[in-house]
Parts: C-alpha cells; sequence; structure tokens
C-alpha cells in the first residue's frame, strides 16, 4: 500500500512511503504523526491517497489513539461491541475476544485493567468490525518496558495472523527496529524509508541519524 497524503491544518506536511506488514512512523513530538494517523482516518482534512473523499465511516480503517479511550461505564464485552451492529454483535465481540485470548476480561470494566489488557482491549474493539489498516498512536506509552514488549509482541502477532497491515506512529527507537519498514518523519516531510535494518544501518541525512539517535560522520 502507498500512502500519499497532503495537509494543510493543523501543520503543513507531505508524506509519500510503502507501508507493507509493520510500519513504523518515526519523529519527534509536535513533527506530525499523530496528524497523518488523523488523516488516514479521515478525522483530519487532508488530501491524497487511498481513501480521499470517504468519511471516516466508510474508511475501513481500525484506529487506536493515544489515549485508549474505552467507556468506563460498559465491561470489555460491551466496549468491544460497540462498532458492531446487528442481533449477535454481543456473541461475534466475545468470539473475537477468545480468538484473541482476552476471554478472561470479559466482564470487567476499564477500571480493572491493566495498562496492557486496556491496551489490548482497545484493540480488540478496533479490530471488531474487519479493518484492512491498523493505525497505532504510541502503543507504547504509559508502560513500562516489560508490557510495552509484551503489548507490541502480542500486536505484531495478532496482526500478522489477521493479515492486517500496521501503521504505528512512535517515537521509540525499540519499536522503529523491529518494524518491518520504517518511515522517518521530519521537517514536513518523510525523510527516508525503507526496510527498518537498511535505514539503521545507513541514514541518508544528519537529519535521518539525529532522529535515529545515532552519531553522522564528520
Amino acid at each position: 500500500m502507498i500512502v500519499d497524503y497532503t495537509l494543510a491544518a493543523p501543520l503543513t506536511l507531505s508524506a509519500r512511503f510503502h507501508l507493507h506488514g509493520f510500519t513504523a512512523l518515526l519523529g519527534r513530538s509536535g513533527s506530525g504523526k499523530t496528524s497523518l494517523l488523523r488523516a488516514l482516518a479521515g478525522l483530519v482534512p487532508a488530501q491524497g491517497e487511498p481513501w480521499q473523499g470517504l468519511p471516516p465511516e466508510r474508511r475501513p480503517i481500525g484506529y487506536l489513539p493515544q489515549e485508549t479511550r474505552l467507556f468506563p461505564h460498559l465491561t470489555v464485552l460491551e466496549n468491544t461491541a460497540y462498532a458492531l451492529r446487528g442481533k449477535g454483535r454481543l456473541e461475534e465481540a466475545k468470539r473475537l475476544l477468545g480468538e484473541l485470548g482476552l476471554e478472561a476480561l470479559i466482564a470487567r470494566r476499564p477500571s480493572q485493567l491493566s495498562g496492557g489488557q486496556a491496551k489490548r482491549v482497545a484493540l480488540a474493539r478496533a479490530l471488531a468490525h474487519g479493518p484492512e489498516l491498523l493505525l497505532l498512536d504510541e502503543p507504547s506509552a504509559g508502560l513500562d518496558r516489560q508490557t510495552r514488549d509484551e503489548t507490541l509482541g502480542w500486536l505484531k502477532h495478532t496482526a500478522k495472523a489477521r493479515g492486517i497491515p500496521v501503521l504505528v506512529a512512535t517515537h521509540d527507537y525499540d519499536i522503529a527496529a523491529q518494524a518491518d519498514v520504517l518511515a522517518l518523519l521530519a521537517e514536513g516531510r518523510i525523510i527516508q524509508h525503507g526496510p527498518a535494518a537498511e535505514v539503521f544501518a545507513a541514514p541518508t541525512s544528519r537529519a535521518a541519524a539525529e532522529l535515529l539517535g545515532l552519531l553522522w560522520p564528520g
């Protein structure tokens, strides 16, 4: 999938890159990572492909914002079923939670979940309607290192098992290093992208090296 988007607000941004498998969008705070994800979800005005002109509800997107935004008054089952329609939606949500190994959490409310559990339930809700692309905004936010690694591994495994490509916005080097494809966002554009190992091994500019936390020769 080729992402090619131009934004004029809330900041000027032009981004074109190839999205494949688990793709990381690495950039500093304020670089426009979240704005680009929101544009893909149809929540920010933008020009480009894919899905230009489609309203948010018609885009085949599963969007997991930085805050999980689970409804506090609903159980895990009810939160997961929220995106579904029809009389059998609770049974469908229950089946999905079982497939994702979350059946033990079904009756809990968000206040009874750990940070990692809440992230997984939010992803289950994002997966419920069968999206063609998952957008994850800073999925490691608020998690300790061990929980982050466990949750990230679970996210990657779940997406791969379901054949759904993922675009994750992050400033976390470790997440970026584990990606299939890495796109570096700086100066209002993608300054380098390609297989993550190749990008880390050979940054093509001082700006790219600095973004990766690497020294630039000279």
